[in-house]
């Protein structure tokens, strides 16, 4: 079994919509266009990584941009 991969950091563009996240692994998703208020409720949960896998990830209006 793998080692788990945890969110390290993560930055938002107010202006341009734009969510990065950043894993322990060294990879880096961008999220494009993220609303502000899914920006808000990933800053209220503990498990981010399961926020990401969940709601960005498996929705089909964000385009997801690997940065490795």
């Amino acid at each position: 079994m793998g080692v788990p991969l945890t969110v390290v950091r993560y930055s938002y563009n107010y202006s341009s919509y734009h969510l990065q996240i950043f894993y322990s692994n060294g990879m880096i998703e961008l999220y494009h266009p993220v609303p502000e208020y899914i920006y808000d409720n990933l800053l209220r949960r503990k498990d981010k990584a399961a926020f990401v896998k969940k709601y960005l990830e498996y929705d089909l209006n964000f385009n997801k941009l690997y940065i490795a």
